[in-house]
């Protein structure tokens, strides 16, 4: 099977399966979610990020003001009615110890984008794998190299798992840092 190239991870969404259950792990200021929430139409989205003031490595990029300070509540003004009803849950904790706390086959999809050194998105991996069904979706963004910031770790995490025959690439972003969709085996 041919991997499928996007010009946009907005247009890789259109790709993934209406009304299923999500998580984004690493939410920032929620761009993102907007665009998975609005894309997808998911029942139920997770959005856990950390939320602190600044992450070690990202003294090494030069407009931190993305990362840095809580964004909790700013996130949760995208989504007044929706975290009223349940339908979108905001959690402050790191991806996998969240994933952790979910039903396993219980999600069609998870989405990770926090820190991209090697062992967190390992971690967030193989939590990934236990908690999205067989079929479901796993994707992510920055999947490319940056040497100055978080070296090889989202693409050898990445290519661990494919290796491993847990995943399958099926889709990446041509973006300047593209977004990855791989299907649960």
């Amino acid at each position: 099977m041919k991997i499928k190239e996007y010009e946009t991870t907005q247009e890789m969404y259109l790709d993934v399966p209406k009304g299923g259950v999500g998580v984004e792990i690493g939410v920032c200021k929620g761009m993102n979610a907007i665009n998975l929430w609005h894309i997808t139409r998911p029942s139920k989205m997770y959005l856990c990020d950390i939320w602190k003031e600044r992450h070690p490595n990202m003294c090494l990029i030069e407009d931190t003001t993305l990362w840095e300070d809580d964004h909790e509540d700013l996130v949760k003004k995208f989504f007044p009615q929706e975290v009223q009803r349940g339908t979108v849950e905001t959690h402050r904790e790191w991806g996998g110890n969240f994933l952790h706390t979910l039903q396993d086959n219980d999600l069609d999809w998870v989405y990770i984008d926090a820190c991209h050194d090697y062992k967190p998105v390992s971690i967030e991996l193989e939590a990934s794998l236990l908690k999205v069904k067989p079929g479901g979706l796993i994707m992510g963004h920055d999947y490319a190299p940056n040497a100055q910031v978080w070296k090889a770790g989202v693409v050898r995490a990445v290519n661990e798992k494919i290796q491993e025959g847990k995943i399958r690439m099926i889709g990446i972003t041509i973006e300047r840092w593209p977004s990855f969709m791989c299907e649960v085996l």
